[in-house]
């Protein structure tokens, strides 16, 4: 997500003050890759944001830390629950940001209605029936509970690993096999799948046949560390027989091993799924399913 006028007043309150300066002028080096040395925090703030143009990513930085976003919250009042990840603070954070710094001009009555009721592109139905088909899909496998029914019959799927021994590629074509790779891969490894719920995470598009695309990517865990990074995408159909619930017909899996893995995974950093990117995106509500 670019990084916004408002977003960047939101950072000026997070990081210009005595007690996060060391923060923002580390950042500002390595954003520059310690070609520039500033000590001006103005000059440091303008680096990070021209060099690191995504708010998500700087966000995640390392020197971010989640006791910097919690105190950030609690000290305006913002419901910050003790039950949170690093990725849910960043979430939180925006939000409060997008609240508090709308523009102050004023509209007419004409304009401040059709301000009210524009929609952003997150809340589109097709990418709200991403967020809740991923949340309900990686639950369900990190659950080791997700079955046959919960993938159509003739379900694909095109899996493809690469860890330091190398690149290790399964294709199958029945329900029964899909799940059967998927859950080998999980239990050989012991991964725990960690997707990225927010809109820089997952996303809805419509191919050019007509279905309904859901692209994810998150961090793969074993145990208590982060051990690399996956890219999925989820070709879906609605099951007529299954009140209509949106299924998986093809499955396409990218699972890598990094050393220094990076805390959050991003769609725009993808590596495999920047065709579906380009995809058309649906702004109605499909089908008024929703």
């Amino acid at each position: 997500m670019p990084i916004s006028d408002s977003q960047k007043k939101g950072l000026r309150e997070l990081l210009l003050n005595e007690k996060n300066l060391a923060v923002l002028l580390h950042l500002a080096k390595g954003a520059t890759k310690n070609m520039c040395k500033t000590e001006d925090p103005e000059e440091a703030l303008r680096l990070i944001t021209t060099h690191i143009p995504d708010i998500y990513i700087l966000l995640s930085k390392r020197a971010i830390t989640k006791e910097l976003l919690f105190t950030y919250l609690s000290k305006r009042g913002a419901d910050a629950a003790t039950d949170f990840s690093k990725a849910d603070l960043i979430a939180k954070v925006i939000e409060c940001w997008k609240d508090e710094h709308q523009p102050s001009n004023e509209l007419s009555e004409g304009q401040t209605s059709s301000l009210l009721h524009k929609q952003s592109e997150e809340d589109y139905p097709i990418h709200t029936i991403a967020r809740k088909f991923g949340e309900w899909f990686f639950d369900r496998f990190n659950a080791d509970t997700l079955s046959l029914v919960d993938l159509w019959a003739d379900a694909a799927l095109h899996l493809t690993i690469i860890a330091s021994d190398g690149i290790n590629e399964c294709k199958c074509s029945t329900a029964a096999e899909v799940l059967s790779a998927l859950t080998s891969a999980k239990q050989q490894f012991d991964f725990y799948f960690n997707p990225n719920l927010t809109h820089a995470g997952i996303q809805g598009r419509m191919d050019y046949y007509g279905q309904f695309v859901v692209i994810c990517c998150g961090t793969l865990h074993s145990r208590d560390s982060c051990v690399g990074i996956f890219e999925c995408a989820f070709g879906l159909l609605q099951d007529p027989f299954a009140d209509n619930n949106w299924k998986p017909k093809k499955v396409k899996c990218f699972l890598k091993s990094e050393v220094q893995p990076p805390e959050l995974h991003y769609l725009c950093l993808s590596e495999t799924l920047q065709k579906a990117l380009e995809l058309p995106i649906r702004t109605d509500d499909l089908n008024g399913l929703l």
